[in-house]
């Protein structure tokens, strides 16, 4: 079975490298003349422009390679993040499984086997627990504890007293003559715009909305006017107009 055409590549590198080294030692070992030196120069000059042109070749091989390569994993839909996640996986397991890498794990276990077993260790646990227990038994570790909890308190209870200080304000402003005052000229204003749409509701029932071309705008601002002149003059006599009956126009 015929070999492929990389491997054979590679055979015709391994004898080129190999030739280079044998005429390399033959030049150490024998001295040669001003024109041997020349046409070994030359030949040099040929085998290096020969092997820049292979190099040269052997690049874009590897880049078509390289292009074939993603194009089929992005057909079977391996993303470039897929990609480096899976290396990154594959590198951390190799190193993981490598023989240094077990033997290094398994020192420091054994060493941290030996700290944690050792007299040292467990009299310096002893002291660092003794010395946490003064420390929070301690009369200067109570009074700070107490203090910082009655600071807490004293925090908490002046905010409550600041929202009720607050919402007390906020009543007595609403007693205040000018907020009733704002409070009745804001209520005035939505008595006016209310009655305004009462009486256009009270005109589109009798007939009377304003029509272009018919007499029915005169009627009503006659009826208007009747009725304005009549109010008037009870008034004068001291009696009180009949009232019509509010209309509830929805909002």
């Amino acid at each position: 079975m015929a070999g492929s055409p990389t491997d054979e590549k590679q055979v015709d590198l391994n004898k080129d490298e190999h030739m280079f080294e044998q005429n390399e030692d033959k030049a150490a070992e024998e001295p040669m003349s001003e024109e041997e030196k020349e046409r070994q120069m030359e030949e040099w000059k040929e085998e290096l422009a020969r092997v820049e042109g292979e190099i040269t070749t052997l690049r874009q091989v590897l880049g078509s390679k390289v292009r074939y390569a993603s194009e089929l994993k992005r057909k079977m839909g391996i993303t470039p993040f897929q990609e480096l996640k899976h290396d990154f996986s594959e590198g951390l397991k190799s190193i993981q499984q490598s023989e240094t890498y077990q033997k290094t794990n398994e020192t420091l276990t054994n060493l941290q086997n030996k700290i944690t077993s050792s007299t040292a260790y467990q009299k310096t646990n002893e002291k660092l627990h003794d010395i946490n227990d003064k420390i929070t038994h301690s009369s200067a570790y109570q009074k700070t504890s107490s203090a910082v909890k009655t600071a807490s308190e004293k925090t908490n209870e002046t905010v409550r007293n600041v929202a009720s200080s607050v919402s007390k304000k906020i009543g007595d402003l609403r007693n205040t003559g000018a907020f009733k005052s704002v409070e009745e000229k804001v209520g005035g204003a939505y008595a006016n715009v209310k009655t305004s749409r009462s009486i256009e509701n009270f005109k589109e029932r009798l007939g009377l909305a304003k029509v272009t071309g018919s007499k029915s705008e005169d009627n009503f601002e006659s009826a208007l006017e009747k009725e304005t002149g009549n109010t008037d003059a009870n008034a004068a006599n001291g009696t009180q107009p009949s009232s019509l009956p509010e209309e509830k126009v929805p909002l």
